[in-house]
């Protein structure tokens, strides 16, 4: 997130960089997500370090990862024993090295939105919260339900293991230059007792990926690479057999997918 106040940089589009106009939005951040001060926070796109001051003025200890080093030289003033700056790509970073519990913090970009949010989710370690600015049609899929158009994979994955909260809306006048659409700043919160096991949850994004693989068909006809009998396995989970995928909730899903794969993530007819 990058106040325009601090900022003698010129913006990499490739990158999907914008200017926020004031620190004001990274202080309702910080104050909205309630976030606990004994977390570390793992910022991700420091930029020119607008939310990271305000997140070491309130006493956090910062991890940030920026993946354009012109901003390092400017930075430095940030650095010390409550801030480490890491110029480098975060969905490419080792993670594991992290100390638990973390809070991530992050303005998105679009166009990497997805791959952020998985490596957060799945490939890095527990966290406390997740505060996201991410694009307003792109939280839209997140909080979708069933029967709408902006209900899918991404829906069904992230809420089977997380809550998503909306927190506020940021208008797309916050920032320079100015984007095509407004943000909404989310926060996500693991679920305690999530009903997929950790080390089953790559066959589980699999297995909704192939319900949704041809949308506008009927469930039963994508679950045929992982079934011989759909129909059956339909019935025996209590859901219809004309059901199209964008019909289930996630209880639906942890259901079939719990009939699919009853030997721990693995798929007796396939073997995955």
């Amino acid at each position: 997130m990058m106040a325009e106040r601090s900022i003698n940089i010129r913006l990499n589009r490739a990158l999907g960089q914008n200017f926020l106009k004031s620190d004001k939005i990274s202080r309702r951040i910080v104050d909205s997500a309630e976030m606990d001060t004994s977390s570390t926070v793992v910022e991700i796109g420091v930029g020119s370090g607008s939310l990271t001051a305000v997140l070491l003025e309130r006493g956090f200890k910062v991890i940030g990862f920026e993946i354009d080093g012109r901003f390092e030289e400017g930075n430095k003033r940030l650095e010390g024993e409550r801030c480490k700056l890491l110029y480098e790509d975060f969905l490419k970073a080792d993670l594991s090295s992290l100390t638990e519990p973390v809070t991530y913090v992050a303005n998105i970009p679009y166009y990497i939105t997805s791959p952020i949010i998985e490596k957060i989710m799945f490939d890095g370690p527990t966290f406390d919260k997740a505060v996201l600015m991410v694009q307003k049609e792109y939280a839209d899929r997140l909080t979708a339900t069933p029967r709408t158009k902006e209900y899918g994979i991404l829906t069904v994955n992230v809420n089977t293991f997380a809550e998503v909260t909306e927190l506020f809306h940021v208008s797309r006048k916050e920032f320079i230059p100015q984007p095509e659409v407004d943000s909404m700043v989310i926060q996500l919160s693991l679920l305690e007792n999530a009903p997929i096991e950790r080390d089953e949850r790559t066959s589980y994004r699999r297995f909704v990926r192939q319900c949704f693989s041809q949308r506008r068909k009927k469930l039963k006809n994508n679950l045929k690479g992982l079934v011989e009998f759909p129909e059956s396995l339909l019935q025996l989970s209590g859901i219809e057999a004309d059901v199209r995928a964008e019909e289930l909730n996630k209880e639906d899903f942890v259901r079939l997918f719990r009939n699919v794969y009853p030997e721990g993530g693995v798929n007796p007819k396939t073997g995955e």
